[in-house]
């Protein structure tokens, strides 16, 4: 697939100024540069490294700043947003949410504090949580109106749902999760012991904690209307964890980001179906489906080297990966 097709693809606006596939202009009124931000990844080679001692385990720093890709404004198709955690930051500090028009090249800092993975909705609000008080809070992407909207205390796990309308999000020191509007009024509360969360119209896709593991190994999907759970799958004995992050690919299909790779859940058969695999070297996680572009995943990674004894160094990137094809364009947005 040539640049030129994956920037259509993506709703990233510009044009062909000849037949040259590798000349471009930009659109009428606007100073675009197409060269710029994104460059297709080679073919990642699995690597296994060596095992150490018995008790021992490696020792990870991250080497550069920190980078999390949360998806595209809902409102500028040529803007992306991120969260920035400064070289030699304290995991413990909160990360700053960013957004670039990837035409102009204007960037904005729209967030402080932020912890976890923000979420964008249709409507121009992003949802994050805070990491010095715990609480969820909403912010326009213009960055103005920032101003809290959960009372309880967030467990790393929300997501909007009802079109946009409404998010949902699991209580830290309760196995409570609650329907919460975008004006921050509760509308209902499930007693839920849920961890990842991905919503979609009136459904939630989530991980419970199974009876049989003990762990969050069953996959389910909440219907907000009626409160009725229906069971996907069990996970255990599967041999491939659970779910660190779901998204939903199409109304049948949910990803999910496990400790051993990226996973397509088929809701009606409960089919797991593998996308790519973790390696020692490499690692995925937040991901999220680019909704004018659904066979495209906004996603992190990690990238590891070799180690030099217990030490292992790794970066972090944002990435676009294709679901149909297992492509996969490294995003540099921070210039």
């Amino acid at each position: 697939m040539t640049r030129l097709s994956v920037f259509v693809a993506l709703a990233i606006t510009f044009c062909s100024c000849t037949k040259d596939k590798d000349t471009f202009c930009p659109p009428n009124g606007k100073q675009c540069d197409s060269t710029l931000y994104a460059n297709p990844l080679p073919t990642d080679s699995c690597v296994i490294f060596p095992e150490i001692s018995s008790g021992n385990l490696y020792i990870s720093t991250r080497i550069g700043p920190g980078y999390a890709l949360v998806g595209k404004s809902s409102i500028n198709l040529d803007e992306w947003l991120y969260t920035f955690h400064p070289e030699g930051a304290s995991s413990n500090i909160g990360a700053e949410l960013w957004k670039v028009d990837t035409c102009s090249g204007k960037k904005q800092k729209l967030a402080d504090n932020v912890y976890v993975q923000p979420k964008i909705n249709q409507n121009g609000w992003i949802l994050f949580m805070n990491n010095q008080d715990g609480l969820l809070y909403k912010i326009n992407e213009t960055g103005s109106n920032l101003s809290p909207v959960s009372s309880e205390i967030n467990n790393i796990t929300f997501d909007w749902c009802m079109n946009g309308e409404a998010f949902f999000y699991r209580a830290r020191f309760k196995k409570v999760a609650y329907l919460v509007s975008v004006e921050g009024t509760v509308l209902d509360s499930f007693n839920l012991d849920c961890y990842a969360i991905a919503g979609r119209k009136n459904r939630i896709a989530m991980n419970l904690k199974s009876e049989i593991s003990g762990a969050y190994s069953k996959i389910v999907i909440l219907n907000l209307d009626n409160g009725y759970l229906t069971n996907i799958v069990e996970l255990n004995g599967m041999g491939k964890g659970w779910p660190l992050a779901l998204t939903w690919e199409s109304d049948e299909t949910i990803i999910g980001a496990f400790a051993l790779g990226l996973f397509r859940i088929h809701v009606s058969t409960g089919e797991i179906e593998t996308l790519e695999k973790t390696c020692d070297n490499l690692f995925y996680y937040y991901p999220n489906i680019l909704p004018a572009s659904p066979s495209w995943l906004a996603i992190s990674r990690r990238d590891y080297t070799y180690p030099e004894l217990s030490q292992v160094f790794f970066t972090t990137n944002m990435v676009l990966y294709n679901t149909q094809t297992g492509e996969e364009w490294k995003l540099d947005l921070d210039q």
